[in-house]
């Protein structure tokens, strides 16, 4: 599984002085502080799962390979981790393998309360139907800092994991997809009971680890070129909605997604195209409006872009890996809804390499996973093999 990932996922990073884009921006560079994850919480890898919260502190899901993920709680004003909720103690099971809990695979979702949402999921491929004939089931759980407790809410469905997760604040719902199905569950805490809401992206295609929740509580995920899956929060129901395409450009379904700071509108943008896109629901059909590519001079698709967050700015940051010459380089976009083509904000200086005796696998190329911002508009990426924080503080500042 590991290699796989490596394989899949990995871009080349080398990076050089700073760029022009067309004749107007120079793109400066970006020195992050890197920050690495305890390497008793992890196997090298953590994917997608990192949230902050209002108050600042960062949660973390992680992965444990044949053994049991961790919540990781980190608070960057003291740079201390704290393993919050183990999955073996969290869901009672206690046997280490290929059937664990071993990863947190959503990123969290985090509630007007400060209770943290998320769900577990297998070690193994979810697509595969020999690692999944004995898998427990992926478990939705939340962890309450107030009590610093975490309470196991469920099995979702046996020998299948959970992917994402969202809530719909307005009715006190927690939303979960599920792997390798792609089927759109709800779970109401007063009658403690999951309710499955139908096909909520292609059957037998990889479901997105985003999932885009907007005020009114309905949530999106992509079905194909031509259409977007909806659940109506109001109806309760999962719908298919065709696209209204506008702008210049293709449409590729993205892979990463975010809500736009609005309440009212989401974020997509093209995993190779790198071309944004902008999402604005109606009734019966969703606009897209083609905003743009972030392209520095003489570099171009296809590209890795995996990565998106909404910010305190009103903007939305997303990373992405172009090449040059077959020169790979690491670039932070950003996209605002007022503010035309997206702009690079910066190319991220050349990272280095893991300390000596690090103890898990390093890959030669950089693997991008996971992003947030936190109130102060500080940038946190997370890279994976080595597992570390990339940390832009203030480049998110209002």
């Amino acid at each position: 599984m590991r290699g796989v990932l490596l394989t899949a996922l990995a871009t080349a990073l080398v990076a050089g002085g700073p760029l022009a884009i067309g004749r107007a921006q120079t793109v400066p560079t970006l020195v992050p502080t890197i920050v690495y994850v305890p390497d008793q919480y992890h196997t090298g890898g953590a994917y997608t799962a990192i949230e902050a919260a209002p108050d600042g502190r960062v949660y973390i899901g992680t992965t444990i390979y044949d053994g049991y993920a961790h919540l990781l709680e980190y608070t960057p004003a003291s740079n201390r981790f704290e393993s919050v909720a183990e999955m073996s103690a969290a869901t009672r099971e206690r046997t280490p393998g290929p059937y664990a809990q071993a990863k947190i695979h959503t990123k969290p979702a985090i509630g007007p309360d400060g209770r943290v949402y998320f769900g577990t999921k297998s070690g193994k491929r979810a697509k595969d139907p020999r690692w999944q004939e004995h898998y427990p089931g992926g478990h939705l759980l939340v962890y309450d800092p107030r009590t610093r407790t975490t309470t196991d809410l469920g099995i979702i469905k046996p020998r299948v994991s959970i992917i994402t997760v969202g809530l719909d604040r307005a009715r006190g719902l927690i939303y979960a997809v599920t792997d390798p199905e792609n089927r759109f569950v709800v779970y109401d805490p007063r009658t403690r009971a999951f309710a499955d809401r139908g096909q909520f992206g292609p059957p037998g295609r990889e479901p997105s680890r985003y999932l885009p929740v907007l005020a009114n509580g309905d949530a999106f995920h992509p079905m194909g070129e031509a259409a977007m899956s909806r659940y109506n929060a109001a109806a309760g129901r999962v719908e298919q909605v065709p696209l209204a395409i506008t702008g210049q450009g293709t449409y590729e379904p993205p892979y990463a997604l975010a809500p736009d700071p609005d309440g009212r509108r989401f974020w997509g943008v093209g995993k190779e195209s790198g071309q944004l896109y902008l999402y604005e629901p109606r009734e019966r059909e969703i606009g897209v409006h083609i905003v743009g590519v972030a392209t520095p001079d003489g570099f171009g698709p296809p590209g890795v872009h995996y990565t998106m967050t909404p910010a305190p700015d009103g903007a939305v940051y997303y990373t992405a890996m172009l090449s040059r010459a077959g020169v790979w380089e690491f670039f932070i976009v950003r996209g605002r809804a007022d503010g035309g083509r997206p702009q690079a904000v910066g190319r991220v200086a050349p990272l280095p390499r893991a300390p000596a005796g690090y103890r898990y696998d390093v890959s030669e190329h950089t693997i991008i996973q996971g992003s947030t911002v936190t109130p102060d508009g500080t940038l946190i990426v997370m890279q994976a093999y080595p597992l570390r924080l990339l940390v832009f503080r203030g480049l998110a500042r209002r």
